[in-house]
């Protein structure tokens, strides 16, 4: 049986296990999100029916959100904003705070939904509502609430704010920029259909300069929430355990702690050796393998001579870069096999042999695809949305040759090979985003097929 201390500060490798809390004995099934010596929160159940347990630390940070928790949720409930009721809870047992929650049925997260039925108009008018009763969520990711029986909750209410007095309308839009950060950027335009909900929740008519105001604002909320995201890459989170010492640093998702959790490089080695291989190279070698229960690919990067680890190691690996890069494209909505982590084997701090592990998807590259195959407009759109993707959010692939494309079984196209790749930040992005389409057409130097991604790709000639 866990203990709610231990799970506090590390989790557990399988579930369910069984926790004692309150004087009740529930079996846990999954982690719905982990701060780790902070906060945790479970999904439950016992003979009664299922809960949601929020489980913190009882001192410092933890025992400042358990109180922010119920304060809000009490806030938010004179309010008629729909929280979650809570069934129990109890301060400093033995360390630990606890809330139980009622289990909301069916309840799925925004973030789940499609934007056909996505509640936007739900949304805008949730948000203004609370700002309209003194209070706003801080932390306004799309997991923050739910849709169950057609009503829209609000979660994570220990990131609500309570001021008790009007909120300032900079206060107001720096928060509903943040809500608007959370969507692709291409959704912009959809999303913007929201704001009259907003003002109308406020009694208040939307104003032309209060727009772009908050246009500008949502930029730099964008700008922040990439930044925050890929730093959690580096740090263990709910979804994130990181490692780093002088002879190791790694990073993987949650799902791989079974694999990798004690002796990662060993794991990776013996991967390596019994894998399906796919590429051999002197700088790169990669293969395929059953991991963790999953069939993944891992690449490790080598060192091929004294002078090559002397110009390397004191670097970022390619395998960091591929991990942070392939975190980026996910974050931003571009498709790229989904990173699972990155291994660094280090002597006192100087990096030498890395590897990266993302999942495999079965498929061919576009450069093994006929002209036929290419040429149909379904692929002809793809490659055109990609770019301009790629376009809209400054990325450089530096490498975009065919064979870095990786088309899967259903036709759809997966970046791949990123460990080249970089965001553009500053002025030179035009040139470099076209040595990109040069690198892709040099693939197809003549011929209709050429002709027809020129053109989708809106390259000059």
């Amino acid at each position: 049986m866990q203990t709610a201390e231990s799970l506090l500060k590390e989790l557990p490798a399988t579930f369910p296990v069984e926790l004692e809390l309150g004087g009740v004995v529930y079996q846990i099934h999954s982690v719905l999100r982990f701060l780790a010596g902070r906060r945790i929160v479970l999904h439950a159940s016992d003979e009664s029916g299922e809960y949601v347990l929020k489980l913190f630390t009882a001192q410092g940070k933890g025992e400042q959100e358990y109180q922010r928790e119920l304060a809000a949720h009490q806030h938010c409930t004179k309010a008629d904003i729909a929280v979650a009721p809570i069934l129990q809870h109890a301060d400093d047992q033995q360390g630990i705070s606890f809330i139980v929650y009622a289990f909301l049925p069916k309840a799925v997260t925004l973030n789940e939904l499609s934007e056909d039925v996505f509640p936007l108009t739900a949304l805008f008018d949730l948000f203004g509502r609370c700002h309209q009763n003194q209070c706003y969520q801080q932390d306004p990711h799309l997991d923050n609430f739910v849709f169950s029986n057609n009503t829209l909750y609000l979660l994570d209410l220990a990131s609500v704010v309570c001021p008790k007095k009007p909120l300032k309308m900079a206060t107001c839009l720096n928060n509903l920029a943040r809500l608007m950060a959370q969507f692709p950027l291409e959704q912009q335009e959809w999303l913007l259909n929201g704001l009259p909900a907003y003002f109308a929740a406020r009694n208040m008519v939307l104003d032309p300069i209060v727009e772009q105001q908050l246009l500008g604002k949502i930029k730099k909320a964008r700008d922040y929430r990439q930044a925050h995201y890929l730093k959690k890459q580096f740090r263990s989170c709910t979804m994130t355990r990181y490692q780093k010492s002088l002879m190791l640093e790694a990073a993987w998702r949650g799902n791989l702690s079974s694999a990798l959790a004690e002796q990662p490089l060993t794991v990776l080695n013996q991967a390596m050796q019994d894998g399906i291989s796919l590429k051999k190279g002197n700088s790169a070698t990669v293969v395929k393998r059953e991991l963790a229960g999953q069939q993944v690919v891992i690449k490790r990067y080598n060192m091929k001579t004294p002078w090559h680890f002397l110009r390397r190691c004191l670097r970022k690996s390619r395998a960091n870069v591929s991990w942070y890069n392939a975190n980026l494209l996910e974050f931003l909505g571009i498709a790229t096999p989904q990173p699972l982590g990155f291994v660094e084997q280090r002597f006192f701090g100087l990096r030498h042999k890395a590897y990266f592990i993302c999942e495999h998807i079965a498929g061919r590259s576009l450069a093994d695809l006929s002209d036929s195959e290419i040429q149909q407009p379904q692929m002809l759109q793809q490659i055109s949305d990609l770019f301009e993707q790629l376009r809209l959010h400054h990325i450089y692939h530096g490498d975009l040759k065919a064979s870095n494309w990786l088309v899967d079984n259903q036709k759809k196209i997966w970046l791949i090979d990123l460990d080249a790749m970089q965001q553009i930040t500053k002025t030179g992005f035009k040139r470099l985003h076209k040595q990109d389409q040069q690198r892709f057409l040099r693939n197809w130097p003549v011929g209709e097929t050429r002709h027809l991604l020129t053109k989708a790709i809106k390259a000059e000639r």
